[in-house]
């Protein structure tokens, strides 16, 4: 069973963490640069891969990814703790990568 949604998922928390980039500045704002350009990368490997939706791995990173876009919410308001938000999308690109890598045999 094959679905899309790690692949929304990544290509959304990429434009989240983009507009967020925007807001912040300095170190925080490099580094969800970063994790935009790994994100729409990732979102590329994923959109070329036949996955497999009830792999436990691959719900995993789909929860991850989507914990990761819970945790900016809506990124035009005011966001106080941008350090939890980098460090959730940190979890869920390490997750999406390890499954990505694996199933294109990498």
């Amino acid at each position: 069973m094959s679905d899309h949604a790690l692949v929304e998922g990544l290509a959304g928390l990429a434009s989240r963490v983009d507009s967020l980039s925007h807001l912040t500045e300095g170190d925080e704002s490099r580094t969800l640069e970063d994790q935009e350009d790994r994100l729409a990368k990732l979102t590329l490997v994923a959109i070329a891969l036949d996955m497999d939706a009830t792999n436990a791995k691959y719900r995993d990173a789909v929860n991850r990814v989507q914990a990761a876009i819970d945790a900016i919410g809506d990124a035009d308001t005011k966001i106080q703790n941008v350090a939890r938000i980098i460090s959730r999308v940190a979890k869920a690109l390490d997750v999406a990568e390890k499954l990505l890598t694996k199933l294109a045999g990498v």
